[in-house]
């Protein structure tokens, strides 16, 4: 089941190419194909649902992170390609707003959120402050996972059942501690196509970039990310957090 994971949808593509900003055009192309092609377009949970009542069924999740201002471009896509998706919230940034010529740093707001719950958006967290949730010590780790859903519940009177690792970060320690949180699900980004055999607490998703369109795109669907880079970083993955946990402890810092 292919996991698609998207940041910012900007209205115009950026002069400066950032792979976390797909314009709106290209998303609308992307999801557009997809639906023409017989895919299902649907939040998570839904996905994951969907997939286990029917294994056969051609569903495909569709994910958005940090509750950019922009997705609001977003949600006019999915409502024209009769779509839905998730939204990984970090609840500490909501509504936060940057400068007018900054729409991509700025957050939505739980009323824009709410808006976004009516178009039938799903809205999941991404962890009340976005930190490396791998690498913190359990009761910090606790108040991220547990806090955010709480705050969102509490916010959009709507259960929270999606969670999403900043970063991509997780364990297996991590993905107990969301699971004793009451979540169903979480995803990583893993670069790669999730299949029945992953945990549901660590599903990998698929990074679309801009410029990924007509038989690129198609292949990203069907085959996963190219190249080796994602089997790299799969190995690097246990020295690399050792190296993360060393920072936080003697440098008091947290490394991406």
């Amino acid at each position: 089941m292919p996991v698609l994971m998207y940041h910012s949808v900007p209205a115009v593509a950026s002069a400066h190419p950032n792979e976390h900003q797909v314009p709106v055009g290209e998303l609308e192309d992307q999801l557009s194909a997809l639906t023409e092609d017989g895919w299902q377009l649907v939040g998570l949970t839904e996905a994951l649902s969907r997939r286990d009542a029917d294994p056969a069924a051609r569903v495909l999740g569709v994910t958005f992170d940090d509750g950019l201002l922009d997705f609001r471009n977003a949600v006019e896509v999915l409502q024209r390609v009769g779509a839905r998706a998730t939204m990984y919230v970090p609840t500490g940034d909501v509504g936060l707003r940057l400068a007018p010529d900054d729409p991509h740093g700025s957050r939505l707001s739980w009323s824009e959120l709410a808006e976004a719950a009516a178009a039938g958006v799903e809205i999941g967290s991404h962890s009340v402050n976005h930190r490396t949730m791998d690498v913190l010590p359990g009761e910090e780790l606790r108040t991220e996972i547990a806090d955010s859903r709480h705050q969102i519940e509490d916010a959009l009177g709507l259960p929270v059942r999606s969670f999403c690792y900043p970063h991509g970060y997780s364990s297996r320690r991590v993905a107990r501690a969301v699971a004793a949180a009451g979540y169903s699900n979480g995803c990583i980004v893993g670069r790669r196509i999730a299949s029945s055999r992953d945990d549901p607490y660590r599903l990998p998703r698929l990074h679309v970039r801009p410029g990924v369109t007509g038989d690129a795109f198609a292949a990203l669907v069907r085959d996963g990310e190219p190249g080796v880079a994602p089997h790299v970083k799969r190995f690097a993955a246990p020295a690399w957090r050792l190296a993360r946990r060393t920072a936080v402890q003697v440098l008091h810092r947290e490394l991406t």
